[in-house]
């Protein structure tokens, strides 16, 4: 017979003890708690990584059922004057260096069988970055280029490091079975200025047919440059050629302030957002009860 020492004993017992105060918080609700209540994951994870080595198009890529938007950035023409030119390169380079770089953002619808009937549900949210490789847009790191057949030099490396820094700043705020809020860094122009703020997007999942709708609005910073008046309504396979307004107070050598967009992604419609609601369209910190009542609200404002 195999003794286990007292303090091992208690070090099962804790672990036993947490396992099922966890399976309580989820399983035993209070009475009266709404079936919906444990639906919604609060925990603001990031998006998924789409995989190096993915070919994006104008379509959705392998492994996901939407393309939301694939970002193609440029600087804005007849602004290529405020570029910096640092270390002596020429600001023609650094012009095209700029669009090098595409920025994907996918979801994945995926039908489930319930009983007799079919119902579709939000799996996941992806974002990547990639360039052009061999004829074909392609997500790319710095790790996986060389594998992939993509040759980079410095400036590109330099690019891809910051741009999945940035990236990965992005948080899924909340995410249910046909609902997801998902914030992301954006440099916008404010006012005379570029300033990292947020782009909200709420994905929302037609559970019998499996459509997916996309809106998106802007948060703010500290200090200010959100609105939360209205929202635009993305279309299908948004292509975006973001045109980017240089910013020279950002410093001589390039950076994330450098290059701001000056407003939301190509659209089919524009939605006013209610007043009443404007509480829950900035939250960053949801209850189920909040996710489930601006899910609701949103619903409402689709065509």
């Amino acid at each position: 017979m195999h003794l286990v020492r007292p303090g091992l004993w208690l070090l099962i017992v804790a672990v036993a003890g947490l396992l099922v105060v966890a399976a309580a918080a989820r399983w035993l609700r209070p009475p009266g708690a709404p079936a919906w209540a444990d639906d919604y994951d609060l925990t603001a994870p990031p998006p998924e990584a789409i995989v190096p080595g993915t070919v994006v198009e104008r379509g959705p890529p392998a492994g996901w059922s939407h393309l939301v938007i694939k970002s193609l950035p440029r600087v804005k023409p007849g602004q290529e004057g405020l570029v910096p030119a640092p270390f002596g390169l020429g600001r023609d380079s650094i012009v095209r260096q700029v669009s090098w770089m595409f920025t994907a953002f996918t979801a994945d619808v995926v039908p489930e069988r319930h009983g007799e009937q079919t119902r579709y549900r939000l799996r996941a949210i992806g974002l990547g970055l990639g360039a052009n490789v061999k004829g074909r847009d392609t997500v790319l790191t710095v790790e996986s280029a060389e594998r992939l057949g993509a040759s980079l030099n410095f400036i590109e490396k330099e690019t891809l490091t910051k741009g999945y820094g940035v990236q990965q700043q992005a948080r899924v705020v909340v995410h249910g079975p046909s609902f997801a809020l998902l914030d992301t860094p954006v440099t916008f122009r404010c006012g005379t200025k570029n300033r990292l703020i947020r782009y909200r997007y709420a994905l929302i999942v037609d559970p019998p047919s499996g459509r997916l709708d996309v809106l998106a609005w802007r948060l703010g910073d500290a200090e200010g440059c959100a609105d939360l008046s209205r929202a635009v309504v993305l279309g299908p396979n948004t292509i975006d050629e973001a045109e980017l307004i240089p910013d020279p107070s950002a410093g001589d050598i390039p950076n994330e302030l450098t290059f701001g967009v000056d407003e939301l992604p190509p659209h089919r419609l524009e939605v006013a957002l209610p007043p009443e609601i404007a509480g829950l369209v900035a939250q960053t910190k949801f209850t189920p009860g909040d996710a489930h009542a601006l899910e609701a609200a949103l619903r409402k404002l689709l065509p």
